[in-house]
């Protein structure tokens, strides 16, 4: 059996994005050298499964674009 594992991010209101698309807020989370265990998870998976506009922004992330790269990555 294939395991299943769902890894989303959400403000209150539902959303992770600004309206104009903006997720400039989440840079006061961002400690340098820090992966925020994406390290360890990226190593425990097969396929990643991201919409489109979520990949493209995660291609700026140095930290993400490896993964993004690297793993079998589809979007929608």
């Amino acid at each position: 059996m294939t395991k299943v594992t769902l890894y989303i991010a959400a403000s209150l209101d539902g959303y992770i994005a600004r309206s104009d698309g903006g997720i400039d807020w989440l840079s006061i989370l961002d400690i340098e050298e820090e992966d925020y265990g994406y390290g360890a998870f990226y190593e425990s998976i097969d396929a990643i499964v991201l919409g489109s506009n979520t990949h493209e922004v995660g291609l700026g992330f140095d930290k993400i674009e490896k993964a993004l790269t690297e793993q079998y990555c589809t979007s929608f």
